[in-house]
């Protein structure tokens, strides 16, 4: 079965720039890692993982030593990608992006990507400055805000907010998500009561999360503008073409999104 890429039509109509969101489909992994497994550090056998992401990188048609994907952490590390990145030893690069929740690049042919099973994945491009990002935004990144800070990074490069432009993946939606005092404690120092009673909405079941809803707000509030954000309508636990932790568990496959500018 070969491998199914979505993509959004915002960074689609972006020249010379390729990105994607990943799906179950394609590959050689088996189990709760069918088939089309790109996360190193989920249990899968790491074969497998290398045999899938060789795959991906065809695709793209790039050296898999320029498709970078973290170990995400869920806080707020970011590493920026240049070309003394690859002056390192795979070890070495290994390490150096090993609590990494965000990567940044200004590098022409090279693809960042994150992996996510449930967490909102998120894609920023700034066109006129030629700088690009994968962030993992799971509900801790979001409390440490990630994003906004991955934004920042971009401004400190010489980005202007008015030229970001702002795509999610698909994540878990709020009906699938009931979450606990921890989340809501979290998101309580850091988002304002109305913005609150947006994202933690109260059940029969529990209180719900739209963690989708969270990292929208965020890029408002990081002044990203609205025409330039893109969210991503696919929940991960009811649809079976994504990977999904809570309804699979934490031993399951990961979806990987990527962004890379073309030579």
């Amino acid at each position: 079965m070969p491998i199914k890429l979505e993509q959004c039509d915002l960074l689609g109509r972006q020249e010379k720039l390729c990105h994607f969101f990943t799906t179950v489909e394609g590959g050689c992994s088996n189990g709760n890692y069918s088939t089309f497994n790109l996360g190193a550090y989920c249990g899968d056998l790491p074969e497998n993982v290398q045999t899938n992401r060789d795959i991906l990188c065809k695709e793209l048609r790039i050296s898999r030593d320029k498709l970078i994907v973290p170990r995400e952490i869920h806080k707020d590390g970011i590493f920026i990608i240049e070309k003394s990145y690859f002056d390192k030893s795979e070890e070495e690069r290994t390490i150096a992006i090993s609590e990494s929740d965000a990567l940044i690049t200004s590098m022409v042919g090279v693809c960042i990507g994150v992996t996510t099973a449930d967490c909102v994945p998120v894609l920023l491009y700034a066109p006129d400055t030629k700088i690009i990002a994968a962030v993992h935004a799971g509900w801790r990144g979001i409390a440490c805000e990630i994003v906004p800070k991955a934004i920042a990074t971009f401004e400190q490069m010489g980005a202007k907010r008015e030229e970001i432009i702002a795509c999610t993946g698909p994540c878990i939606s709020v009906d699938a998500y009931q979450v606990g005092e921890e989340l809501i404690n979290g998101f309580s120092e850091i988002f304002s009561k109305e913005e609150l009673s947006q994202i933690c909405i109260n059940t029969q079941d529990g209180i719900h999360a739209n963690i989708r809803l969270a990292v929208n707000i965020q890029l408002k509030n990081a002044h990203i503008a609205q025409q330039n954000i893109s969210i991503h309508p696919g929940c991960t636990f009811s649809d079976i073409r994504y990977f999904s932790a809570r309804r699979q568990s934490i031993h399951s496959g990961r979806l990987l999104s990527g962004i890379m500018m073309e030579e």
